[in-house]
């Protein structure tokens, strides 16, 4: 274990940075958010600004179960972290992945510890399937792309070593 911080000690303080911008960006547009009223227009016909207190997960699916909700993201905060440390990955889309979903879950976490929900307040019009989400949300969204694109070329490459 001490191997590993001293061996990757620039790429976990990028991570560390990343996750704490996203945190603090995060908190800082739930607290200006929750402090508006009424639907704000951000970009006309597409994107609107409405402060919304989901008690649930994504979706509103669990809803009323904090506890319930708080000790997942614990679990798989710290699985995703030991997950992080035993592959030891230095590629790019892995080390933005893993940072922007610890990053939204965490801040989504500190909502849930602080007030038994999430501040949830941007909407995109005519797009059901987004619902009203936050910074948090679109992050551990974008991170999970991330993901996906990492495991892509790892395939890739994989299967180009095979052949």
């Amino acid at each position: 274990m001490k191997q590993y911080f001293k061996d990757n000690w620039k790429s976990i303080l990028i991570k560390i940075l990343i996750v704490v911008a996203i945190i603090t960006a995060d908190l800082l547009t739930k607290v200006y958010f929750s402090k508006t009223t009424g639907e704000i227009n951000f970009i006309p016909d597409f994107i609107t600004f409405e402060y919304v207190e989901n008690t649930g997960a994504a979706y509103g699916i669990f809803g009323n179960s904090t506890i319930f909700l708080v000790i997942i993201t614990f679990i798989f905060i710290i699985g995703f972290i030991a997950w992080d440390i035993y592959t030891k990955e230095k590629n790019i889309w892995s080390l933005l992945g893993f940072s922007f979903i610890v990053g939204g879950a965490i801040g989504n976490l500190v909502d849930r510890l602080a007030f038994g929900y999430v501040r949830d307040f941007i909407k995109v019009n005519g797009v059901k399937l987004f619902g009203v989400f936050n910074i948090a949300d679109a992050f551990i969204t974008i991170g999970c792309v991330c993901y996906i694109i990492y495991m892509v070329l790892s395939f890739i490459k994989e299967r180009k070593r095979k052949n």
